[in-house]
């Protein structure tokens, strides 16, 4: 336990599933930690179960395919705790349905969720990683 004390990291997909998991566990280990998904809503419960289990959260709601947004998330993280340690990238979303069914539009947004997205958040992680 503590393994994650003073270290500030930002989780994607916070709102839900894996993301909320991991940010259970490294509540338990003592990292401070910011969240980042589109649904607030979801986002705020999942901050409670940090709080609850004695770690920090901050909030940021964030469509990791929109740039603006990105750069907000890691802006609000430095503002708020001075550095970053760790990102991860478990935004992503997948198809529904057969491939050969499988809209352009929906490929696109898979592609924009899942590569794009992880692009920018690592992108803006590395200019603030690399400040330190």
């Amino acid at each position: 336990m503590g393994r994650l004390i003073d270290q500030v990291a930002v989780i994607t997909g916070a709102s839900s599933g894996i993301g909320r998991g991991i940010a259970a566990a490294f509540a338990d280990e003592g990292a401070t930690i910011v969240l980042a998904a589109r649904r607030r809503a979801e986002l705020e419960i999942t901050a409670e179960e940090v709080r609850k289990r004695g770690g920090a959260a901050l909030v940021v709601p964030t469509d990791v395919t929109r740039e603006e947004d990105v750069v907000k998330l890691f802006q609000e993280s430095v503002k708020a705790f001075g550095r970053l340690d760790i990102l991860i990238n478990n935004a992503g979303i997948g198809g529904t349905g057969p491939t050969d069914q499988l809209p352009l539009q929906v490929w696109q947004k898979v592609l924009a969720v899942n590569l794009t997205g992880a692009f920018l958040c690592s992108r803006e992680a590395l200019g603030v990683m690399q400040l330190r």
